[in-house]
C-alpha cells in the first residue's frame, strides 16, 4: 500500500484551489462557503493543510463503535410500561429507558421490571422531580431480591436539580457507587439547548457548563473527581444538519477533556453520549421524517455516541406513535448495524479533513465561549 502512495505526488491546498478556481470559469469560490453563523465559516475544499496536527481518534479506550439501542418507555401504568418494554426487548432493543411521571413503590417497581433481565441489557430512569435517594434504595432492594450482581448492571439515573446537596448525599453516593459501580447517577439533560444549527456552539457552551456544574456540586462535598466525574453522562438531542450533528458530539468530547482536566482529573476521559432524535424535528410527512431520521442516526453513531433513541416518525402526532412507525425506527439502527456494519469502526469520522476542522471550529468556540461565563 506505501509502495501505491508513493506513485502519487502530494497536492497542497494552494494547488488544489488553483485548479477549482480555473475550474469555476469565474465564478467567486467564496460563494460556495457555507456559513453557519457570524464567526464559523465553512469551505467545501478542506486539505490536510488546514489541520495544524495529523488527527487522533477519539477511541475512548474502545474496541469498537458499538452502541445501545435504545427506546424509551413512558410510564403512567406499570403494567402496560412493563409489556411494551419486554415486547421492545423481543425485538432486539438493548436500552430502555422508563420516563416515569412519579417515583414508583417498592412494588410498583417491581411490577415494571418483571421479567427483564438487568444483567443482560442496560436500564435507564427518567424523571420529573428529585427523588433519587428513596428510588435508588427501591432498586437496590430489588437487585438484592433477584440476586443480580450489581457489578454488572449497566444503569443510568436522570433526575431533577443536585444530586449532591449535603454531606448526607455524599456519602449515599459513594455508598451506591460501590454497590452499582457501572452506573452513572449524574444525567446532563441538555436536549431542550438545541435551537437549530446557528446556535450550535452555545448549545455545546451550556452543556459544558452543565456538566461543570455537576463537577463542582461533586467537589463542594469534597468528593474525589478522579473517582466520581465518571457519574456524569449527557443527553442530547440530534438537529437536522448531518455533519454538524457528527461533528457537535465530537467537539463536546474534546472539550469535556478540557474541563476534566482544568479540574486537575489525572486521567480525563471522554464522556458518554446518549443521542435523543427528536419529535422537533419532525414534519407532518411520515415517510419523509423515516429518511431523515435515517441520516441524523448515522450522523449520531459516526459521532460516537453510546446510546441511541430514534422516535416513531408518527410520534409528532400523539406523542406515541404507531406501532408499525416504532418498529421502522428501530429497525434503522438493525441495519446500521448488522447490515452496514457501523458498529466496527472506532470514531469512523476520524482524518476526515472536513469534518476534523468542522469540529476544531466548534471545539475552540465553545471553549472560548465557556471560558468566558
Amino acid at each position: 500500500m506505501a509502495t501505491l502512495f508513493e506513485q502519487f505526488q502530494p497536492v497542497s491546498k494552494a494547488d488544489w484551489l488553483a485548479k477549482v478556481t480555473k475550474d469555476l470559469k469565474g465564478k467567486p469560490i467564496d460563494g460556495l462557503n457555507w456559513a453557519i453563523n457570524e464567526d464559523i465559516t465553512l469551505t467545501p475544499f478542506a486539505h490536510a493543510d488546514d489541520l495544524a496536527n495529523t488527527p487522533t481518534p477519539l477511541t475512548n479506550q474502545r474496541t469498537n463503535n458499538d452502541w445501545e439501542i435504545g427506546v424509551k418507555v413512558q410510564v403512567g401504568n406499570m403494567q402496560l410500561a412493563n409489556k411494551e418494554a419486554l415486547n421492545a426487548l423481543m425485538n432486539g432493543v438493548n436500552a430502555i429507558a422508563f420516563e416515569l411521571r412519579k417515583s414508583p413503590s417498592k412494588t410498583e417497581l417491581k411490577t415494571l421490571l418483571k421479567d427483564i433481565e438487568l444483567e443482560w441489557i442496560s436500564v435507564h430512569f427518567i424523571f420529573k422531580q428529585k427523588s433519587w435517594k428513596r428510588f435508588i434504595g427501591f432498586f437496590l432492594a430489588y437487585v438484592e431480591e433477584k440476586g443480580y450482581d450489581g457489578q454488572k448492571l449497566n444503569c443510568t439515573f436522570s433526575f431533577k436539580g443536585k444530586i449532591v446537596s449535603n454531606s448526607k448525599d455524599a456519602a449515599r453516593l459513594q455508598e451506591i457507587i460501590t454497590q452499582l459501580p457501572k452506573a452513572q447517577l449524574m444525567t446532563i439533560n441538555t436536549r431542550s439547548f438545541m435551537r437549530g444549527t446557528e446556535k450550535i456552539v452555545a448549545e455545546i457552551t451550556q452543556t459544558l457548563a452543565s456538566g461543570n456544574t455537576a463537577l463542582s456540586s461533586l467537589n463542594e462535598q469534597n468528593l474525589d473527581l478522579n473517582q466520581f466525574h465518571s457519574q456524569i453522562q449527557f443527553s442530547i438531542a440530534i438537529g437536522d444538519s448531518y455533519f454538524v450533528n457528527i461533528a457537535k458530539i465530537r467537539a463536546l468530547k474534546l472539550c469535556w477533556q478540557q474541563v476534566l482536566a482544568a479540574w486537575n482529573i489525572s486521567s480525563p476521559a471522554l464522556p458518554n453520549i446518549e443521542a435523543h432524535l427528536t419529535t422537533a424535528t419532525q414534519t407532518d410527512n411520515e415517510n419523509y421524517n423515516k429518511i431523515k431520521a435515517t441520516a441524523q442516526a448515522m450522523a449520531a453513531v459516526i459521532g460516537g455516541a453510546k446510546r441511541l433513541y430514534i422516535y416513531p416518525s408518527d410520534e409528532i402526532k400523539d406523542g406515541l406513535g404507531t406501532p408499525f412507525a416504532q418498529r421502522i425506527a428501530l429497525n434503522i439502527q438493525h441495519l446500521m448495524q448488522l447490515e452496514s456494519y457501523m458498529d466496527r469502526v472506532i470514531d469512523p469520522a476520524a482524518g476526515s479533513y472536513y469534518i476534523e476542522n468542522l469540529t476544531n471550529q466548534l471545539a475552540e468556540a465553545a471553549w472560548t465561549e465557556f471560558q468566558q461565563l
